[in-house]
């Protein structure tokens, strides 16, 4: 049987980025963005008026990048 490499994943590698919703509106927000890091499976969320890519731009630089 031949041997197989090995997937070696560091932290913020790999990330999984998706929108839930719409959701009924509060506070005026009718989405969640919701972010997970593969390797430390660190969960991010964020409540967004919108599903656009103004929003992961705006929580990759205030919450993500900062944080690494």
């Amino acid at each position: 049987m031949p041997l197989k490499n090995i997937l070696e994943v560091e932290i913020f590698n790999v990330w999984g980025i998706d929108f839930m919703g719409p959701f009924p509106s509060s506070c005026g927000n009718k989405y969640i963005l919701v972010a997970v890091d593969y390797e430390s499976k660190c969960i991010e969320a964020i409540a967004s008026p919108t599903n656009d890519a103004r929003v992961v731009t705006k929580m990759f630089k205030t919450i993500i990048f900062p944080r690494f």
